[in-house]
């Protein structure tokens, strides 16, 4: 009986080729994908987007700019831009993960600008809260390229500090170690803590770094959780049911549209509870973007929901459909950047991230939660073109099989 029971399972495997390769091909694939995603996330393997602005133009500020753009863990990219808030906002649309604005000169002593363009803080670094890995990656890269690269600029900055400290003595060796001595005492900062300025793209209203977990963790469960609502089309399908429902008013296609709709409002409780518990908990400001939450929940639930209905309407087995339920949601938040933000990512993973609806369903509560409405108009249309695409795609399939079975 043991040797029955294993020839039976084995001839069913064997038979359903869908499920044959999603058991014991899909997982190559998908840890080869984890692979490039984690392998790429850890080390000197991240290569973090990095916007450059070179605002004034001196010597200092391009042999910079050419030694950052030299080297091999940044992906530097010039933005062209005409001051800082076109930066702030080339950053919080995601054109690049931070961003550093050359605007005075590295060399200069600090103050020696007063009255002046340049600030005392010649290099303004631009944050995004949900990149903020991605700000001390690039403020160690820029003091390493500074030592390498410009290191008569550093030894100038700290002459000036020790200039400023007062003490004169004979002895070179004992005035620097007594006047860095002092400042350390004093706890003030060093040349390099006064050459970068920091500042955020975070609005201030709310915890905008939770905010992108939020949508992330919102856009996989939500396919999770409609993949398993949908399983139902397949288990009335293989009972015997469908045909009994195909045969009342409106058939098998007006079940799929009752489906949807459930799913569609389940989703909306579920991304509800994971935003009010983000805003309860962190802070998530979302009673101030109400209007754009809510159309965002409900077109990344539409979404989910049509997605779900279409796989299983297309599975011919219930384990090919708990296969695409488990492995694909699995995949495509992966890649999508549910679990591992993107920025992390080879580049090439990066740009197939916008193939998958993970991606641009935290791309639109981003938008919506951060910029507004019109920010987030792009990403609801992919969404709403997802969702219709994956509801006729269900709603067909089913009505093919009626036409079929009739």
């Amino acid at each position: 009986m043991i040797a029955a029971a294993f020839r039976v399972m084995w001839l069913s495997l064997l038979r359903d080729r869908a499920a044959l390769t999603m058991a014991f091909v899909l997982p190559t694939v998908i840890f080869a994908i984890f692979a490039a995603i984690f392998s790429g996330a850890i080390g000197d393997r991240i290569r973090i987007h990095l916007g450059l602005v070179d605002l004034a133009g001196t010597a200092t500020t391009q042999r910079l700019v050419t030694a950052l753009e030299a080297e091999p863990s940044l992906r530097v990219a010039r933005l062209d831009v005409a001051d800082e808030a076109a930066a702030i906002r080339a950053v919080r649309r995601g054109e690049v993960d931070v961003a550093l604005v050359l605007r005075g000169d590295l060399g200069a002593p600090v103050g020696a600008d007063k009255g002046r363009a340049a600030p005392d803080q010649p290099v303004l670094l631009i944050e995004s809260p949900s990149r903020a890995l991605a700000t001390p990656i690039a403020l160690g890269q820029l003091q390493r390229a500074l030592n390498d690269a410009l290191p008569d600029v550093v030894l100038s900055r700290i002459v000036a500090d020790v200039e400023r400290s007062g003490k004169i003595g004979p002895d070179e060796r004992a005035f620097l170690d007594e006047a860095f001595a002092e400042q350390r005492a004093k706890k003030e900062p060093f040349s390099f803590a006064r050459l970068v300025e920091t500042r955020t793209t975070a609005s201030g209203r709310g915890n905008e770094r939770v905010s992108y977990y939020a949508g992330a963790i919102a856009a996989v469960f939500l396919l999770f959780a409609a993949m398993q609502g949908a399983l139902s089309l397949v288990d009335e399908r293989e009972g015997g049911l469908a045909d009994r429902l195909a045969a009342g008013p409106g058939g098998l296609p007006v079940i799929v549209m009752g489906k949807f709709l459930f799913l569609l409002g389940q989703g909306v409780v579920q991304a509800g509870l994971i935003f009010s518990a983000a805003a309860l908990l962190h802070g998530v400001d979302v009673s101030g973007h109400w209007i754009g939450w809510l159309v965002t929940s409900v077109l990344v639930s539409a979404m989910a929901a049509g997605l779900a209905l279409a796989a299983c309407s297309l599975s011919a087995t219930r384990q090919q459909a708990h296969l695409a339920a488990t492995f694909g949601v699995l995949l495509l938040s992966a890649v999508g950047g549910s679990m591992v933000p993107r920025f992390l990512m080879p580049p090439w993973l990066q740009q197939a991230g916008w193939l998958t609806p993970n991606a641009w369903a935290i791309e639109a509560y981003q938008a919506a939660l951060g910029e507004g409405v019109s920010a987030a108009l792009p990403a609801w249309g992919v969404l709403a073109a997802l969702a219709a695409a994956g509801l006729a795609v269900a709603v067909g399939a089913v009505g093919r099989a009626s036409f079929n079975r009739g």
